[in-house]
């Protein structure tokens, strides 16, 4: 059989819970979104993957420009040899 002292114990323990219930509530909420926004920042869906990407689309966009312009130069080289006119 459970003593008395444990009883009240266990009385008290859901009374202070039962009392401080929203406080336990947005306690939880709170922890919830803090590790939500953890996430977002840096997760491997976060913010900075999103910043590496664009600067790596960015570099390769550039890339792409300087192989396009390399690219019509050696074509004109190339028509200039064979005899032709670009």
């Amino acid at each position: 059989m459970i003593d008395y002292n444990t009883r009240n114990r266990y009385f008290k323990f859901v009374r202070m819970v039962y009392v401080n219930r929203a406080i336990i509530i947005s306690f939880f909420v709170l922890m919830g979104f803090g590790a939500y926004m953890a996430y977002l920042l840096f997760g491997t869906n976060s913010i900075e993957v999103l910043i590496q990407v664009k600067n790596k689309r960015n570099s390769l966009e550039d890339n792409v420009h300087t192989l396009q312009y390399k690219n019509s130069k050696l074509q004109k080289q190339l028509f200039e040899l064979k005899g032709l006119e670009p």
